[in-house]
């Protein structure tokens, strides 16, 4: 699913390919959890700002695109199911933008 900027986008997490359009790469699935969570509770990526009203902004390098895999798979009895699900969906999109190598950046956002 792609989204431009003038279409209504459901809740979730969108992936921002090289030419700055975005692509749902979860769907938000309720409870608890946010993209904030990735820099809180794995000290990965950083926030920015540039979201659209209430939106979270997220950029990861791929070296730590490629620690969240291992964040995620590690802690999957401790966290969220839907966070957990979140951040390996997140994984697949950096890798195939950025291979998990090289100095290359993914940038998400959440509006929820």
């Amino acid at each position: 699913m792609q989204a431009t900027s003038g279409e209504q986008r459901s809740p979730g997490v969108y992936g921002v390919d090289p030419d700055g359009r975005e692509q749902q790469v979860h769907p938000y699935q309720g409870g608890p959890y946010t993209l904030s969570d990735v820099v809180h509770l794995f000290d990965l990526g950083r926030l920015e700002d540039g979201g659209r009203g209430n939106e979270t902004v997220l950029v990861l390098t791929a070296e730590e695109a490629s620690t969240l895999k291992t964040m995620a798979d590690a802690y999957s009895f401790d966290y969220e199911e839907g966070f957990i699900e979140m951040c390996l969906e997140m994984v697949l999109f950096a890798d195939r933008l950025v291979g998990g190598q090289g100095d290359g950046e993914v940038r998400f956002t959440a509006n929820f």
